[in-house]
């Protein structure tokens, strides 16, 4: 009986979790959905919304105290990346080392490849973003439609992925690095991914190549799991399991946008050799 009453208590708070992290994605499309759509101000202000955040989880890497100077350093970088001329970036990269590394100097206490990290992941964050703005140079429109091409292909394998290694998973991915992603999981999300993106490129996204449709198709899948991969390494690393916990049942900004960086730079790659 006793049994009986932990698992149903079990079961209900699974339920709960679960209604608590499809409620709070719900709100995140609603909050998301019109700056992409729109695009303009709009877009801007999301992705400033989206640095500060990613900026202040950054500084907070190793413990629960924020480190309010670093944070807005890093805010200041991501920013930089985002709207500079590129001839800036080595300038910019300079200057943020320099930054690293007096900061580093007065922290007590602090693993030393903080810094290392710190770098990566704003130059990620900062490239990230200024691929979005890459997307939407011709315009709204387009911009909405292929930043969906891109989100379609990065989390339909994200999705696919968690559905197929719940139902077939048995042989483990990188146990070192994610011990719950399996290989049937990796492949299932990846065919998802690949098809969901490629039918709406081929259907919708009509004005790009189709060349670069089908590669990109391809490509993004592929590339979305090695950076979620990459930032479990990150969290391992540092022995916590989200970013932090800004998004209930969903963990923080990283969290979400782990994958979406790396695809966004690799679609942006493919759009630098199709000269557009």
């Amino acid at each position: 009986m006793n049994i009986k009453i932990v698992i149903d208590d079990l079961e209900g708070l699974r339920m709960s979790k679960m209604k608590l992290k499809t409620i709070v994605a719900v709100v995140i499309i609603l909050v998301v959905a019109p700056p992409l759509y729109f695009g303009g101000n709009l877009l801007q202000a999301l992705l400033i919304l989206v640095s500060a955040l990613g900026s202040l989880e950054i500084a907070s890497l190793t413990d629960q105290k924020k480190h309010w100077f670093l944070s807005l350093m890093t805010l200041a970088a991501v920013m930089a990346m985002y709207y500079i001329n590129r001839s800036m970036f080595p300038a910019i990269l300079a200057v943020w080392v320099i930054v690293l590394f007096v900061t580093e100097l007065l922290r007590e206490n602090e693993s030393s490849d903080l810094t290392a990290y710190t770098l990566l992941m704003s130059i990620l964050l900062g490239l990230g973003l200024r691929c979005i703005s890459v997307i939407y140079q011709d315009g709204a429109k387009t911009g909405f439609l292929t930043i969906i091409f891109v989100l379609i292909g990065c989390f339909f394998c994200d999705t696919g992925a968690y559905l197929s290694g719940s139902l077939f998973g048995k042989h483990k991915l990188i146990p070192h690095v994610s011990p719950n992603k399996t290989v049937e999981g990796a492949i299932g999300g990846y065919l998802v991914g690949a098809i969901g993106a490629l039918l709406w490129g081929l259907l919708v996204t009509t004005y790009l190549p189709k060349e670069l449709v089908i590669t990109a198709s391809l490509i993004i899948p592929a590339v979305a799991q090695i950076g979620d991969l990459s930032f479990s390494s990150i969290k391992r690393r540092f022995g916590i399991k989200d970013f932090s916990n800004i998004l209930p049942g969903h963990g923080g900004i990283f969290d979400r946008i782990d994958s979406l960086i790396f695809c966004l730079m690799a679609f942006n790659g493919l759009m630098i050799l199709w000269g557009i």
